[in-house]
């Protein structure tokens, strides 16, 4: 279970959001936390294919780990950021809307100052673990190891390349060097995205730094997002019809709630596979680069250990060809081994036999 921490200046739209996914999920009553079903069309296409009893779609649990802005005390600010390290990603909340009622915090109303005070805070904390972590290394009162020296060396090019940035930058490191720095918990290491709560002005002609943020977010390798959260809340209290008309009106054609949990996904470094079957349709994650005896796994270890062999198919080809029976015929259903790599969006049988 993937668990993504949210976090964000006060009134930026962090609840709402969990609102969002609340009334998407079928859930009625939550604190800071939502365990949320994602959407996914394709699970639509399988259920009536299939018409399964029973249809499982990926769940990930977001939570709240608080506010982070000049006007939380440092206290404050040090624990939301000491949480991160509980989560498997995070997601900034960034607003762009305007409200009489909860006014911006004064000097903080752009939603790129918002991005930029809480890179900062990321990367001041980072270069503190660093900097703490060098100095205890190279004050040792005996002689390093082979791995200490090794590690002295990677914590200081991480703490040189950081520097250089100026914020949260994506460091591509070997296997080895991972393992060197697991236990740091470094936030610019840590999988992220933008998520903008856009207003209905905002929707209409944009905002303030939009294109300045698009560049920073795409130098660093993190997703963006933009949605408005108030107005999907209204539109998924209408029926599909109510729902075209009401988008009309603000010159939308569609909200694309699914665009952003893939980017989610993505930028966790997950694909989407699925099972289909009379008694149940399901979605899950793995790891991109898996392959057929991880995606055994991932269903049950039993099915990871008997492992025989698969039978793989693309739900692409499914949908385009309508059937099981069709795929067979034109030679699309491949029988694979355990190293097989398995893509997005691949439907696995698994046989095996404990």
């Amino acid at each position: 279970m993937m668990r993504i921490g949210i976090v964000g200046f006060p009134f930026s739209g962090k609840k709402t959001f969990l609102r969002v996914l609340a009334k998407l999920s079928g859930i009625s009553h939550f604190e800071d936390k939502v365990m949320a079903k994602i959407p996914d069309e394709n699970l639509e296409f399988l259920k009536k294919l299939y018409s399964p009893k029973k249809v499982t779609p990926i769940s990930m649990e977001f939570e709240i780990l608080g506010n982070l802005s000049p006007e939380q005390s440092e206290k404050e600010r040090t624990a939301v950021l000491v949480s991160l390290q509980e989560v498997d990603a995070l997601l900034i909340v960034l607003r762009a809307f305007e409200s009489d009622m909860v006014p911006p915090l004064p000097g903080y109303n752009s939603p790129l100052k918002q991005l930029e005070y809480v890179e900062e805070e990321m990367l001041l904390r980072d270069l503190a673990i660093l900097e703490s972590k060098i100095e205890r290394l190279k004050n040792a009162k005996r002689k390093l190891s082979n791995l200490e020296e090794r590690q002295l060396k990677v914590l200081e090019g991480i703490k040189g390349r950081l520097e250089e940035a100026g914020r949260p930058v994506s460091i591509e490191l070997s296997e080895e060097e991972e393992k060197l720095i697991s236990g740091y918990s470094l936030s610019s290491f840590k999988s992220r995205m933008v998520l903008v709560n856009l207003g209905e002005k905002e929707m209409r002609e944009g905002y303030e730094g939009r294109k300045k943020i698009r560049k920073l977010c795409d130098e660093a390798k993190v997703s963006i997002a933009e949605l408005p959260f108030e107005i999907i809340l209204e539109v998924l209290e209408l029926d599909e019809d109510e729902r075209q008309e009401f988008l009309k009106e603000y010159g939308v054609e569609k909200i694309d709630l699914q665009g952003f949990t893939r980017a989610i996904m993505d930028s966790l470094g997950l694909i989407t596979f699925y099972t289909a079957g009379e008694k149940e349709v399901r979605a899950w994650e793995l790891k991109k680069g898996s392959t057929a005896v991880d995606a055994a796994a991932a269903i049950h270890s039993d099915l990871a250990r008997g492992f025989i062999r698969a039978e793989v198919f693309s739900i692409e080809d499914l949908k385009r060809e309508g059937s099981e029976k069709a795929l067979k015929e034109k030679g699309l259903i491949q029988v694979v081994g355990k190293d097989h790599p398995i893509k997005d969006g691949d439907i696995i049988y698994i046989r095996f036999n404990v």
